[in-house]
């Protein structure tokens, strides 16, 4: 309701507090608005949203962030009443009253007119379900809301109002890795308020982020999906954005799986600009791509198969089926790749393994170390399967992991697998 509030102090600047506009002679038509205003109705605008929650008593409660004041979240209470159009709402605390003119399609939108004259109002969209508890769960996304290529996310909200966050996002510009972020959240309605992070509240100007949700159970094959919808600060204005998530199992179901490799999506990726291979397929990391991944697994007619225990790859060399068994460790949706169990040269690579509702895919996410671990490990298979290193030889194998530091500076890749049918 502060926006409201800042509405009544522009309006005493622009007419003063005596003047008395349009308004004022309006011919009301007598009709009881008090039950179609009970509850929730969401405005989300840039840099400030509100979510006002009306019940049939006639008292309301008001969840908000708005630009200035650090985009801070803001909660109030009070009562609202109506009377032949005219509308009152009195806040509880101050006993501040704003008065104006009710604009109702009921079911649909809800203004508040506080100035004929100027045109100064705030618009509410009826708000038909509460998504506070549709939201609770993991979520993935590679359809990130900036212009990057794929903005890989890993969301997961718990009921205590907890949201920790895995993946790439951008901010100011610059993509960021984040590991596990944990912050805080709510939902009302369709709008949910995330807290930022100090460095990222820094940079933005505001501490809170608000994103309107659109939940679609069973939207696909592949399970629930919820679209967010929100106004992404860049420089001085804003860019209205939009992603979209699929709903993913917090407990991986791997015993018996077989999965073929489907498709490949990267981001922040950085690195020198030169030439070098992975199982003999060229690679450049100033222009690599999710295709690159597609010419090199669709070739090698990469799969799967995996259990709690081990995962065992299959693919081409040479004309030759080739197979290797992996001990793995699973802790929630991270694996741990043991390939030093094989090897000592080898190094073990920590990655996250996400299904959907029903196994039918598997998301296999990537950041830098454990994408140099787990290339580096496949470079240094393929050149002792084709005798170019010794497996004995732990300098030439340390050389490979070393080479493939050097020229990557970073890189997240997400690798979606389809179940075999």
């Amino acid at each position: 309701m502060k926006i409201f509030k800042l509405m009544a102090i522009a309006l005493v600047a622009m007419v003063g507090l005596n003047s008395c506009s349009k308004d004022c002679e309006h011919e009301f038509i007598e009709y009881d608005y008090n039950e179609a205003l009970v509850g929730t109705w969401t405005y989300l605008e840039e840099g400030q949203a509100e979510a006002m929650v009306i019940n049939p008593d006639g008292s309301f409660e008001v969840t908000g962030v708005m630009k200035g004041g650090n985009g801070s979240l803001y909660e109030e209470k009070g009562t609202i009443k109506v009377v032949n159009n005219k509308v009152s709402l009195v806040f509880e605390g101050d006993k501040d009253v704003i008065e104006g003119r009710l604009e109702l399609v009921s079911g649909k939108s809800m203004s508040i007119v506080i100035n004929e004259e100027y045109d100064i109002r705030l618009t509410y969209n009826y708000c038909k379900e509460d998504l506070s508890d549709e939201i609770v769960g993991m979520w993935v996304s590679n359809d990130g809301p900036t212009d990057m290529e794929n903005e890989i996310m890993i969301r997961t909200y718990d009921n205590d109002g907890k949201v920790t966050t895995t993946g790439v996002r951008t901010i100011g510009g610059s993509p960021d890795w984040i590991l596990k972020e944990e912050r805080e959240y709510k939902v009302v309605g369709n709008l949910l308020f995330k807290k930022l992070s100090e460095s990222v509240a820094n940079q933005v100007g505001v501490s809170y982020n608000v994103e309107q949700l659109i939940y679609t159970p069973k939207a696909t094959a592949l399970g629930d999906i919820m679209t967010v919808l929100f106004n992404l600060p860049i420089g001085d204005g804003f860019m209205q954005t939009r992603s979209s998530f699929l709903r993913v199992k917090q407990d991986l179901n791997l015993n018996g799986k077989t999965y073929n490799y489907s498709s490949a999506y990267v981001t922040n990726a950085k690195g020198k600009n030169e030439d070098f291979t992975i199982m003999g397929h060229p690679f450049n990391m100033s222009n690599i791509k999710g295709g690159n991944f597609d010419r090199m697994f669709y070739s090698d007619l990469f799969c799967l198969d995996l259990n709690a225990t081990t995962i065992k790859k299959y693919y081409r060399f040479n004309g030759q089926d080739v197979a290797i068994e992996i001990p793995i460790t699973v802790e929630g949706n991270k694996v741990t790749l043991d390939m030093s169990a094989i090897n000592p040269s080898y190094r073990k690579v920590d990655m996250y393994m996400f299904q959907d509702a029903d196994d039918s895919q598997l998301h296999m996410y990537m950041h830098t170390d454990a994408f140099i671990n787990y290339f580096g490990n496949l470079e240094v298979i393929t050149m002792l399967q084709g005798g170019k290193i010794d497996k004995t030889d732990t300098a030439a194998i340390e050389k490979v992991f070393s080479d493939m530091e050097a020229r990557i500076e970073s890189i997240n890749v997400s690798f979606v697998m389809k179940a075999r049918k």
